[in-house]
């Protein structure tokens, strides 16, 4: 496997610095000044041509005179000169860049063009590059400081991203006093080339970093973004904090959904898919990175407080209730034990009051007690100073208490500033996260509970799925190229509910009339009552213009409907075109609830999802959530769970519970149609009536636009859905029916099956040991995978009314993004019968289809048919000179 793209920038083993002088002001003559005094273990090669010599070292004027390998150039120099410094990069063989340099157009200034000329000069010469206008890139680990900030930063187990030069300088500046220290520093400036993706992609594997914490500005690419953040929070904790949160569009919108989505609601909602936790402020994103440098990992939400004042306890519990954290229940065992160490009027429950007066002794007691409780998951120490209070004798009796190897994390408030001074400096150099009041540590522990939160929320897969399910989707795509062949934006009633059919979403039968005498015909079809409303391309909600009559029961009044809405619309409206009306039953649900299930597309994430309470007052009660797509049953319940009229699906009073699956199935095929149809930019379902017996949607909008013609097949989702172009349906020898189709997330069943029924040899061939079935953390591995950054396709042979998964051949993408490592495995039961070679055919295509070049693999030596296999499909193999006993094989495509 290749190593990561960014591995010489992050690690490099020589610098060149463009700009670099003895001056001490300008940028170039600090950044040569940081990487000399930091101690980097590299050559520093100056560049510049006004020098022969600086520092002692000889001085070049171009990369292109140094006559050496270069790694790493770190430009300062004018922005005019950028382009140039590439090519010159380029030809000389330095493929990686960091451009301090401003004056690229950002914050919306003069230098678009030089930004455009600076993007093709670097695709041109292979160079990528961070930046311009970044301050750099600090690597303590490797002694590297490439910015122009003037504090040094300590060696630790945090890396940085931002996208502001301002919050590195201040975050570098504030860790040393606070016994931080940090893996990386990294500086994206505009993220012109390199962006938050492929430098997490990196740090996901830094064996120096075990946690990230990201502040964003903006998101140039945002199916990159949320792929890496993903991969990156299996294995580490990311907090993000994003700024510009109250930042609201003007745009008008035609649908319902479209005026109730909001940028940081969708982000929040991108957030959620990935697993990363949120900050709200500078001083949440500081009070993280204390929390994580001391390394320790919460089990669990429940956290014990030990303090001295009942006032501070009950500040750091309503920061609890906040940050959804519970307080602790104390074991009676722990209560027994507290007993008898603190004075009889302690509180006796969580908050653990150690009374004012409390000493050294009485603290170690209680914390060492509480620390161990095997209900408590973190622990907050507070101190108030008063006059007998010995803080740092407290302070040193709270480290003596806890035990040698650290299981929970253990976060400090000891208030005040001189008289606790020592005592906070006695407990950060110790390890333990200190804190100036209780909220903001309250705050941090959260953060550790939420990520533990949704490590467990990612192991929840969703229940099988049907295999006869198709939607329409020649069909869709026919009825909405009419329409934009037409040069329409909005489908009509009838139209609109002709794609949600496509996609078996349940509707009420729409019929258009254009007189009394049709609209008289149309409710005769239908049957009694009926409900009639305005058909117009240039009114989207009817009921505003009086464009709706509804509970008609009889022909003279169908007709006076008729003659009311036209005139009312026409009134309203005397621009808009009337079509005339459209006729439906009026909607037969019983203990029917009104929801809307809406589609919006934000300018950053694309489609995004919105359910809700519905009817008339929808846009009043706000009472709704978002989700991106594509989803499944366990993300569509989460997304339903998020509203308030969720509990009024519920059985109540005299009324049943609403047949919660059959919402459910909407949500996901709603979700299926915006991610198969990119013409689709706006939708709105409301009412959805939902009931008992299932749901009916009684009213459909919908938006549509061209996509842009460069867009590929999902390039509109920052989340790439499940690829159904890729299902084939075939045969085996016998007439059993195949069908070979891309892995999803409600496969976790079949899977788990699969692996379990293997042989012994087979599991031994595929996993190169003994297993006897899949954890939960590898069945949503292999099952809830990202289609853009790997590929898994299952085998299933049809028994009757139910498939069994027979095979899986699967690859995963290098950091090279151009070759890509497979495995596959078939049940011994149904060797012979060439499923294995339609696998391996059936990937060969998916990753084409990904740009790959290269298929490898490694084989154990013994595995005949498999190296027999492998020689069938053209791969070539050769030992593994790391070990004798594999065989590497390689295929190119």
């Amino acid at each position: 496997m290749d190593a990561n793209p960014l591995a010489k920038m992050m690690n490099p083993r020589s610098v060149a610095v463009y700009g670099a002088s003895e001056s001490g002001k300008s940028v170039g003559s600090l950044v040569f000044a940081n990487l000399r005094a930091d101690g980097f273990a590299g050559p520093i090669y100056p560049i510049n041509p006004k020098y022969k010599k600086v520092g002692g070292l000889t001085c070049y004027p171009s990369i292109l005179d140094v006559g050496e390998e270069v790694d790493l150039a770190v430009i300062a120099t004018p922005a005019r000169t950028v382009p140039g410094i590439i090519r010159d990069l380029g030809e000389a063989g330095t493929k990686n860049a960091i451009i301090l340099s401003a004056g690229f157009g950002e914050g919306g200034g003069d230098g678009a063009d030089e930004e455009k000329e600076l993007i093709a000069a670097a695709q041109r010469a292979g160079v990528r590059f961070m930046g311009p206008n970044c301050v750099g890139l600090v690597r303590p680990w490797n002694n590297m400081n490439a910015t122009f900030l003037r504090a040094g930063t300590p060696k630790g187990r945090i890396a940085l991203i931002s996208q502001s030069g301002a919050l590195n300088s201040a975050i570098s500046d504030w860790a040393g006093p606070h016994h931080l220290g940090f893996s990386a520093l990294v500086s994206l400036g505009n993220s012109t080339n390199i962006d938050f993706g492929d430098v997490m992609q990196f740090l996901a594997t830094d064996p120096h970093t075990d946690a990230i914490l990201l502040y964003v500005e903006g998101i140039r690419n945002a199916p990159s973004f949320l792929s890496a953040m993903k991969a990156t929070t299996r294995l580490k904790p990311v907090i993000v904090l994003k700024s510009g949160r109250h930042a609201s569009s003007s745009a008008a919108a035609a649908t319902h959904t479209g005026a109730l989505m909001g940028t940081d609601t969708v982000f929040d909602a991108a957030l959620e898919r990935t697993g990363a936790v949120r900050a709200l402020s500078f001083g949440q994103l500081f009070a993280a990175a204390e929390i994580l440098s001391s390394n320790k990992r919460a089990a669990g939400n429940r956290l014990a407080i030990v303090t001295n004042g009942g006032g501070a306890g009950v500040l750091a519990a309503d920061r609890a209730g906040d940050t959804r954290v519970d307080l602790a229940k104390l074991s009676p065992k722990t209560i027994e034990a507290l007993d008898k160490v603190l004075p009889r009027y302690w509180s006796h429950g969580n908050p653990v009051d150690v009374l004012g007066d409390a000493g050294a002794k009485e603290y170690g007691a209680a914390v060492k007690a509480v620390y161990d409780d095997p209900n408590v998951d973190g622990l907050l120490v507070l101190l108030t100073p008063q006059a007998m209070t010995e803080a740092t004798a407290i302070a040193r009796a709270v480290i003596d208490a806890l035990p040698k190897k650290r299981t929970k994390p253990l976060l400090a408030s000891f208030m005040g500033e001189t008289s606790v001074a020592e005592a906070r400096e006695l407990l950060s150099s110790n390890g333990i996260p200190d804190f100036a009041t209780p909220e903001p540590a309250v705050s941090a522990f959260s953060y550790l509970a939420q990520h533990h939160r949704n490590r467990r929320l990612a192991l929840e897969t969703p229940s099988p799925l049907s295999e006869t399910h198709h939607p329409d989707l020649e069909g869709a795509r026919m009825i909405v190229d009419a329409v934009l062949a037409e040069d329409r934006d909005m489908l009509s009633d009838v139209e609109s509910k002709a794609l949600m059919r496509a996609f078996h979403i349940p509707i009420n039968l729409t019929v258009e009339a254009d007189s009394e005498a049709e609209t008289l015909v149309a409710a005769e079809t239908v049957g009694f009552p009926v409900a009639v409303k305005i058909n117009s391309p240039d009114i989207s909600h009817k009921s505003d213009v009086g464009g709706v009559r509804i509970n008609i029961s009889d022909a003279a009044e169908v007709k006076r409907a008729f003659r009311a809405i036209v005139d009312s619309a026409k009134k309203a409206r005397p621009n808009a075109r009337i079509k005339g009306v459209t006729v439906e039953a009026m909607a037969k649900v019983t203990d029917g609830r009104e929801l809307v299930i809406g589609a919006s597309r934000d300018k950053v994430f694309g489609p995004t999802i919105l359910f809700g309470a519905g009817g008339t007052m929808v846009e009043v009660l706000k009472d709704s959530a978002v989700a991106l797509p594509p989803l499944n049953s366990v993300l569509a319940d989460r997304l339903i769970n998020r509203t308030r009229v969720s509990r009024l699906l519920d059985a109540f009073r005299d009324r049943a519970a609403v047949d919660r699956e059959a919402v459910i199935d909407v949500l996901m095929r709603v979700s299926d149609l915006v991610c198969e149809l990119p013409q689709v930019v706006e939708l709105d379902i409301n009412p959805l009536f939902a009931g008992p017996d299932g749901v009916l949607a009684v009213d459909a909008r919908v938006r549509v636009a061209r996509p842009p013609a460069r867009d590929g097949r999902y390039d509109h989702v920052s989340i790439h859905p499940y690829p159904r172009h890729l299902v084939r349906e075939d045969y085996l020898t016998d007439g059993t029916p195949l069908i070979i189709r891309p892995i999803r997330p409600e496969d976790a069943e079949s899977e788990q099956t699969f692996v379990r029924e293997l042989s012994d040899e087979a599991k031994m061939f595929r996993f190169m040991g003994s297993m006897n079935e899949l954890s939960p953390e590898m069945l949503v591995q292999f099952t809830q995978i990202d289609y853009r950054r790997e590929m898994a396709m299952v085998a299933m042979v049809q028994r009757g009314k139910s498939s069994q998964q027979v095979g899986v051949a699967r690859y995963v993408i290098n950091p090279d993004g151009r070759s890509c490592e497979f495995a596959i495995v078939v049940n011994d039961k149904v060797q012979h019968q060439g499923i294995g070679t339609r696998l391996m055919k059936a990937l060969f295509g998916a990753a084409r289809d990904h740009g790959m070049t290269v298929m490898e693999g490694t084989v154990l030596r013994n595995n005949a048919p498999m190296l027999k296999l492998m020689h069938e499909l053209g791969f070539t193999q050769r030992m593994d000179p790391d070990d004798p006993e594999l065989v590497l094989v390689e295929r190119y495509l």
